[in-house]
């Protein structure tokens, strides 16, 4: 893993806050209102969860799993 254990956590936690911010916006408008919800905004948000994911998925480089406790105590 190119990246480490906190890398991916902080990712995993963008794509969770990008998930809500989606959720809310979709959700924002009750079926009686008659407005409609910001259709091209949920899409870019849906995407940018998606491009998270991939970057995850594509984290292949090496085969250590690092963490910076490692690196902060000199360890490497």
């Amino acid at each position: 893993m190119l990246h480490t254990i906190e890398d991916l956590i902080e990712k995993i936690n963008a794509m969770h806050n990008v998930a809500l911010q989606l959720h809310r916006e979709r959700n924002r408008y009750s079926a009686i209102s008659g407005l409609e919800y910001d259709h091209s905004l949920c899409t870019h948000l849906v995407e940018q969860i998606q491009s998270m994911a991939l970057e995850i998925a594509n984290d292949k480089q090496g085969k250590e799993i690092k963490t910076r406790m490692e690196y902060k105590n000199g360890n490497v």
